[in-house]
């Protein structure tokens, strides 16, 4: 590393804070995701990536130019980077950079364990690896969109749908595999869907919480199944995830008490375990084509 720069980076672990950074984090078994912010400020910020067991993608929502980078000490040049486009980390090395312009990036770090635990679910070798080439930028339009959809979890992890949450850490951990897997198999298809005492049993569940606040563990232990084969499973017996089933389940829940009460929006949300008001008329506008109060009118018309 060059000398002139390995003061600051024996200074700190992660980001060297500068007083603009602003950093939130949401934690699942799968992963931590974390938004960090910053304004740029004369000389750069120094950034260091300590040693671990597992992989950070690192999602750009700024353009960044050229930056030094060190991987393990050795100096590489890290190419400019488009708002959209991503790092893939392998924290078995020490990165290091310092980045010369404004930050706001989507974090996402993954441990070994859970790229083990989840090839292992979908029969592949549990090797827990990803090829992740030193200073190679990487573009993928529906890798982005899911740490996007991960930024209300980020910013308010108290209100986050664990069922939901449990759908994309599935669904970045297939994209990952299928985009930087080191086994170039396809993932094995489920064999048949959920038995009649299965599905029974699960949608019990999911309507007793129909809040969302049930993750697809407990989901797929009541049926004596991993997580994987469970969602898959669902899907092949009700021809949609347990995700897409749950809403549907809630927006006929609200149709009920549009058409027989006189309850307000709020309430009703609340009842149907939409967040608000807002939330429901979103939902039932894109699942119905017109506003709860219109659909509500129709009805009594």
């Amino acid at each position: 590393m060059d000398p002139r720069f390995r003061h600051q980076f024996e200074k700190f672990v992660g980001v060297e804070k500068p007083s603009t950074l602003v950093v939130s984090e949401f934690q699942t078994p799968e992963f931590v995701a974390t938004r960090v912010q910053w304004a740029w400020s004369a000389g750069g910020h120094p950034t260091r990536f300590d040693r671990a067991e597992g992989y950070m993608v690192c999602m750009q929502r700024l353009d960044l130019p050229v930056q030094a980078y060190w991987a393990d000490e050795c100096a590489m040049s890290l190419p400019a980077m488009r708002r959209g486009q991503f790092l893939l980390l392998d924290l078995g090395v020490q990165h290091s950079s310092l980045v010369p312009s404004d930050v706001d990036c989507i974090s996402v770090f993954t441990s070994r364990s859970a790229l083990q635990r989840f090839q292992a679910e979908h029969d592949l070798p549990a090797t827990g690896e990803l090829r992740a080439p030193l200073a190679a930028t990487h573009e993928d339009l529906v890798l982005r969109h899911l740490c996007e959809a991960l930024l209300p979890a980020i910013e308010q992890p108290q209100s986050a749908n664990e069922l939901w949450v449990d759908h994309v850490s599935l669904a970045l951990l297939a994209r990952l595999t299928a985009l930087h897997g080191t086994d170039a198999r396809a993932m094995a298809q489920l064999r048949g869907g959920l038995a009649p005492w299965q599905e029974r049993r699960a949608k019990e569940m999911m309507m007793s919480s129909i809040d969302g606040r049930i993750g697809l563990e407990s989901l797929a232990a009541e049926c004596r199944l991993s997580r994987s084969h469970f969602a898959r499973a669902f899907k092949i017996s009700t021809g949609m995830s347990p995700l897409r089933w749950l809403s549907a389940q809630r927006i006929e829940r609200a149709k009920h008490m549009l058409r027989e009460t006189d309850l307000p929006l709020d309430q009703i949300a609340n009842s149907c375990g939409f967040a608000d008001a807002s939330h429901l008329t979103r939902t039932f506008q894109q699942a119905k084509g017109m506003t709860p109060g219109a659909w509500r009118r129709l009805c009594r018309f």
